[in-house]
């Protein structure tokens, strides 16, 4: 509307505009303010600057038809005006003509008008000053220059370009005075119709496009679609018209207006409804102001749940996205208002934050400090002290806890590879131990009752060479299984070979043969510890430690035996151990104590299956 206006202000007053073009450029600006505000919040202002200059064209627009319709009488006026004659009516006609006409003051007055106001004895309006006669050939000279760059730019088809440069000219002409725009005005007039020439072709180039959008927006108000998809795509063909630059045919327009319509009338019950939605989100905007504002207003800031606190902040402000669409205007205050309630809730929530942010910070420096800590196991210990202390801490950032917890991760896992890279060494180590210790098992397991004393001790003390070896689990318990056997053989055969022994000297006894200074030295305090029984109460004594059974002339005196055992508190052993012991006192006894001429051969062997069932036993 500016530029339209500009360029009517200054074209040659005496070039009479068509008035059928005049009509259509203002009902086009009229439909395209109207389409352009449709969805648009328009300020005050612009508002008011819109109708300011569509109402100076309306009323050039009235002043030019008001001057076509007094056309004739004007003629008639000069025809009388040239005789020279003086007449009080024609004089009356002209004011009369002149107050219809009402021609605008911002825009250049037609000759015509002038030839009225010297009729009607009114004084001509006052021109401004021009400029001396060096500015006046200034302006002329860059008037030429702007219109040589108008005269290229029309030869380009370069409309907009063409355009700013003819409204440039215009200006240019408008501060020259006659003398010196008298020799430019022919060469206007004939670059100003070229320009219009090339609006009017522009205006058939993009006339195709304007019909095809009509028949897309035709095609589009039949369309069954979604509200809003719909709403969108009639947005779009109206940008793209718009794009066009409008259009001069006020029937091409109106078709697409049409078009338009009935696209848009389907939608209109879904954006009532819209319309209906927005108040009824605005209604739980405030209520969750209110209840923001109960909260705060009850809170006990010293006693309270900051996990809950956080929770209905992080609410809040979800319930508050959730409501949505809403009015921009109405949701201002409301909005305003949620504002300050959640920065009177995040003040509180950010200083508890940042006091457990400094909490974790410390536990993050702790483990740190624990990564080259010994012994590992205490360290590892501690490690898992902090985790559980750290889950124990309140509310945080949630940017600053995850850095605070990665380089708390960090440390832990410094922590824990240690142990990972000990076990990795560990386990190498036992690899190699199992590799030792595998000969070792192999010629200890074909080790059996058959193998000598000394061939036994020898893989026994092999298989205690691997003690100190770091064994896994399963090889550990395969050396103890073969030093438990291996020590049972090596204690059965040793004590075979001390029952034969003890066995050889009972039956020396018996003959007679028997050297006591062969016999061990302690044997002596272990006969004396045994009494004084005769030598068929120390056999007797002897089967019931054995638990074998004694001649059924014997039966009587075992009984009685046991009987008074019994009485003593002594009754049998149920150690192995204890057997062992009482049988070598009994066995002390016997080669010690007894006289020779009391023990016999059938008692000495009696006193040695004893002890052959002992090691059986065992």
């Amino acid at each position: 509307l500016e530029d339209t206006l500009d360029e009517l202000k200054h074209q040659d007053p005496d070039l009479e505009p068509s008035l059928a073009s005049l009509d259509a450029l203002q009902k086009t600006q009229e439909n395209r303010w109207l389409e352009a505000t449709r969805d648009a919040q328009v300020e005050k202002q612009e508002q008011k600057t819109y109708e300011n200059l569509m109402q100076s064209l309306r009323g050039y627009i009235s002043a030019v038809k008001r001057l076509g319709q007094h056309r004739d009488e004007i003629m008639a006026l000069q025809a009388t005006d040239s005789s020279d004659t003086d007449d009080s009516k024609q004089t009356d006609q002209a004011s009369v003509i002149l107050e219809n006409v009402d021609w605008p003051r911002d825009f250049r007055r037609p000759t015509v008008l002038d030839t009225l106001n010297r009729i009607a004895g009114k004084p001509r309006p006052a021109k401004t000053d021009k400029p001396d006669s060096e500015e006046q050939k200034a302006m002329a000279d860059s008037l030429r220059q702007v219109l040589d760059k108008l005269e290229e730019a029309l030869e380009a088809k370069q409309l907009k370009e063409s355009r700013q440069h003819f409204k440039a000219a215009q200006q240019l002409a408008k501060g020259l005075d006659h003398r010196h725009g008298k020799s430019l005005q022919p060469r206007m007039h004939l670059l100003g119709g070229q320009l219009r020439e090339l609006t009017d072709w522009q205006g058939f180039a993009t006339r195709p496009k304007q019909e095809s959008l009509c028949e897309q927006m035709e095609y589009l108000a039949n369309q069954p679609m979604e509200p809003e998809a719909k709403a969108e795509r009639i947005k779009e063909l109206q940008n793209e018209w718009r794009g066009l630059g409008g259009s001069s045919d006020r029937d091409l327009w109106s078709r697409f207006k049409q078009a338009s319509d009935q696209a848009y009338e389907p939608c209109k019950a879904y954006f009532s409804a819209k319309s209906g939605l927005k108040q009824a989100n605005l209604e739980t905007r405030k209520t969750i102001c209110d209840q923001l504002g109960t909260f705060l207003d009850n809170a006990d800031w010293n006693n309270i749940d900051w996990k809950t606190a956080e929770r209905i902040h992080q609410t809040a402000r979800e319930e508050w996205k959730a409501a949505w669409p809403v009015e921009f205007r109405d949701n201002r205050p409301v909005q305003k208002r949620f504002d300050d309630l959640l920065k009177q809730l995040e003040a509180p929530l950010d200083t508890e934050r940042k006091k457990n942010e400094a909490l974790k910070q410390g536990i993050v420096e702790r483990a740190e400090a624990l990564i080259e800590h010994e012994p590992l196991g205490d360290a590892m210990n501690q490690a898992k002290a902090l985790q559980t202390e750290w889950t124990s801490i309140g509310i945080t950032r949630h940017r600053e806890d995850r850095k605070l917890w990665q380089a708390f991760r960090k440390a832990c896992d410094q922590i824990f590879a240690r142990r990972d890279a000990r076990r990795d060494e560990q386990e190498q180590l036992s690899r190699k131990a199992d590799e030792k210790a595998g000969p070792i098992l192999d010629a200890s397991q074909s080790a059996g009752s058959d193998s000598t004393l000394d061939g036994l001790k020898a893989t026994l003390s092999e298989l205690d060479s691997l003690r100190n070896e770091p064994l896994s689990a399963d090889s550990r318990d395969r050396v103890g299984q073969e030093r438990s056997r291996l020590s049972g053989l090596v204690s059965t055969r040793q004590l075979q070979e001390q029952i034969d022994t003890w066995k050889s000297w009972i039956n020396s006894r018996s003959s007679s043969a028997l050297d006591s200074d062969a016999l061990p030295q302690h044997w002596a305090g272990l006969a004396a510890d045994v009494g004084q029984p005769d030598p068929v109460e120390l056999v007797i004594r002897a089967e019931i430690l054995a638990e074998v059974a004694s001649p059924a002339e014997d039966q009587g005196r075992r009984m009685e035996i046991q009987v008074q055992r019994l009485a003593e508190g002594m009754g049998n052993a149920s150690s192995g151990s204890d057997k062992s012991r009482q049988l070598e006192m009994l066995v002390a006894n016997w080669c010690l104590v007894q006289p020779v001429d009391v023990v016999s051969e059938p008692l000495a062997e009696r006193l040695g299956k004893a002890l052959e069932a002992i090691l059986r036993e065992s």
